[in-house]
């Protein structure tokens, strides 16, 4: 299937990005970071896969573009898209980020392959910079290799950290500067019901058990709207280094995040610690140092963890109202 483009730009010169591309828009930051946007009044071309179920209600929207185009097909978009010089390219999208497919080593090739595939795109399109996403848990990587049985989903963490190495050294090579925004656990509406704060919060709600390892290792939450903001600020900003995480500034220990959880939402519920043998991996304060970030872009996260789990609370407690107004909100 070709790729179908939406509507014309109009610009707006109210703001310092006027325009970008992004992947990946439907996906839990995508849908935050595209609000964001949004918001500051920045022109949008969304990139979707052609059967994503959202397509419609998105052409609806003010600001934003959509093109027809999944990750396999993003080198066509130069040659159908006509719009020239955006501020940024956001690359978001990453097939089997959860589940078995992260297990899949085709699956993670083929998304190396797709970011580098984008950097080639974000020139083509004249793009001012290339922004990627990634995890802190990728400087994990070492103490996996030295693991004589890793997990499935080493590929997924091997798979990211060399993307982000392959796409700092194609962006180089033509011409183009390719910044990654790292984190750690982002929490908000929509977030994966998998995820363990989410995951937590519904048992809790459903008077279960929840079980964890011993939950004593380093941990950082930030609320999904404070990352978006710092995306917001990645592309708009001119910085000085290659790779920034983007955190709350307070990491704690994950039995700490998890207790307020509890407190907040069943206070005599039974938090099974050590339940389950999860051959945690190593995790460094210095990973997850935001200073860098704050200093050359004046962030500071605006949310606390508590109202993160009240916006929570109030999703999971009524989906359905949420999802019929996902689009417009």
């Amino acid at each position: 299937m070709g790729l179908q483009v939406h509507n014309l730009y109009s610009g707006n010169g109210s703001v310092l990005m006027k325009k970008v591309i992004i992947t990946g828009v439907t996906g839990f930051i995508g849908y935050h970071l595209l609000r964001e946007l949004r918001e500051k009044g920045v022109e949008v071309l969304a990139l979707c896969r052609p059967d994503n179920k959202d397509i419609d209600q998105i052409k609806k929207l003010d600001h934003v573009h959509v093109a027809a185009c999944g990750l396999e097909q993003i080198r066509q978009l130069p040659e159908l898209c006509a719009e020239r010089e955006f501020d940024a390219f956001y690359h978001l999208a990453w097939k089997g980020a959860s589940g078995s497919a992260r297990g899949s080593y085709r699956t993670q090739l083929d998304n190396v392959r797709w970011t580098c595939d984008c950097v080639e795109t974000a020139r083509e399109m004249r793009c001012g910079k290339m922004i990627i996403s990634g995890t802190v848990c990728e400087k994990q990587c070492d103490a996996i290799l030295k693991q004589s049985t890793p997990s499935a989903s080493a590929y997924y963490l091997l798979a990211k950290e060399y993307a982000g190495e392959m796409a700092g050294t194609v962006g180089n090579r033509i011409g183009i500067p390719v910044l990654e925004c790292r984190f750690y656990h982002p929490v908000g509406i929509f977030n994966k019901k998998e995820q363990i704060i989410a995951n937590t919060i519904q048992k809790l709600r459903n008077n279960e058990a929840p079980q964890y390892g011993l939950a004593e290792g380093l941990f950082d939450v930030i609320d999904v709207r404070d990352l978006a903001h710092a995306l917001y600020l990645m592309g708009e900003k001119n910085l000085d280094g290659d790779t920034y995480f983007i955190g709350s500034g307070t990491p704690r220990m994950l039995r700490e995040y998890l207790e307020t959880v509890k407190d907040m939402v069943n206070p005599s519920a039974h938090m099974q610690y050590g339940a389950i043998d999860t051959h945690d991996l190593p995790m460094q304060r210095e990973w997850l140092d935001v200073s860098p970030f704050q200093a050359e872009t004046g962030f500071v996260p605006a949310y606390a963890f508590p109202e993160s789990i009240r916006e929570m609370l109030s999703w999971l407690e009524d989906e359905k109202a949420y999802d019929s107004k996902k689009w417009l909100i």
